[in-house]
């Protein structure tokens, strides 16, 4: 249910994304590094405050209960889940969500590559061969490689087929990776239920501070808005289609998938809760395959369906096989929870 939850956020982050291109009148050319920072942080910081306030209504128990050692595991965990968010978010401006999703798998790879390095654990050949099959898969999903009928070679145009937008959710996916650990390490010490509104606090102040700090900066001239100002994103904010996207990701994507994520990871290994966690880009991927065409009409705007291509469904598939083989067997790789 977490990752059909976390697949359903990544066609409505791109539809966000291009929503607010709309509002301010951003394309291709005027687009800016400091521009799409300001646009995921903004989304982060509404949509977490947003959380946060349910979890204080509905799950109110938490926030009460809550002790300072809780909140403070809660905001070690926001700090990595931030990072990487804000990366992905970004990255999901320039690339379709069904790629975004297979990178953030990666997750999956690393946790157990930096568990060694946490663990100081030799890694196993498994993990090798994982790692492997995952730096092949990307290779396929992005298109650096082609298939001819005199065989596989480099794609002419491999220099521009791996984007910004590739380089900064792959990232993303490092940090990730940490907070799986760091749950993990946390959740087996304390009550991980308990984490939640510190991870939710933590989160939401970040993405405020880094909406702040752009906007009554010299970084808001990077923009290339230079007249921006926080009335024009509360404008965009209260357009209805954007109010409602904001609540679905508050609700289903936050408080229910985290609040469910932080309660019952720490009862399975970091290493087997990245293996379920892999199965995120097949959600994301079906989700884009029909969601983008259903909001379109809602929104105003053209938002066409992604398509199953061959890189799309090989690369895929090799990153898919590249999570289960570097934690494979399971058994044998089991951390410690001492």
């Amino acid at each position: 249910m977490v990752n059909a939850l976390w697949g359903f956020s990544f066609p409505v982050v791109k539809m966000l994304n291009e929503l607010t291109d709309a509002h301010f009148g951003i394309n291709e050319a005027s687009e800016s590094t400091a521009f799409r920072v300001i646009v995921s942080s903004w989304m982060i910081a509404v949509r977490f405050t947003l959380a946060l306030v349910m979890l204080v209504i509905l799950w109110n128990r938490l926030v009460r209960e809550a002790t300072r050692q809780e909140w403070l595991a809660g905001a070690a965990i926001a700090v990595m889940f931030y990072l990487g968010l804000v990366l992905q978010v970004i990255g999901l401006a320039t690339i379709p969500a069904s790629r975004s999703g297979f990178l953030t798998s990666l997750t999956a790879v690393f946790t157990p590559l930096f568990g060694v390095i946490v663990f100081r654990r030799i890694p196993s050949r498994w993990m090798v061969m994982g790692a492997l099959l995952a730096v092949a898969g990307v290779i396929v999903l992005t298109g650096l490689v082609e298939w001819t009928p005199s065989g596989i070679r480099l794609a002419e145009d491999a220099a521009d087929r791996w984007t910004l937008g590739d380089t900064l959710t792959t990232t993303g996916s490092v940090f990730f990776a940490f907070q799986v650990l760091l749950l993990d390490y946390y959740g087996k010490r304390i009550e991980s239920s308990r984490i939640t509104p510190g991870m939710f606090l933590v989160t939401a102040i970040l993405g405020w501070m880094t909406t702040l700090f752009v906007l009554f900066t010299p970084i808001r001239d990077w923009t290339l808005v230079p007249d921006m100002s926080i009335t024009d994103w509360t404008e965009l904010t209260m357009r209805l289609p954007f109010v409602l996207a904001m609540f679905a990701l508050a609700f289903f994507c936050s408080l229910l998938s985290f609040g469910w994520m932080n309660r019952y990871q720490p009862q399975i290994t970091a290493s087997q809760a990245a293996v379920i966690y892999s199965l995120e880009p097949v959600f994301a991927s079906s989700w884009a395959l029909f969601l983008p065409g259903m909001l379109a009409p809602w929104t105003g705007m053209e938002h066409p369906n992604e398509k199953i291509t061959f890189g799309l469904w090989m690369g895929g598939a090799l990153i898919l096989l590249a999570n289960v083989v570097a934690l494979y067997p399971s058994k044998s790789n089991r951390e410690t929870k001492d």
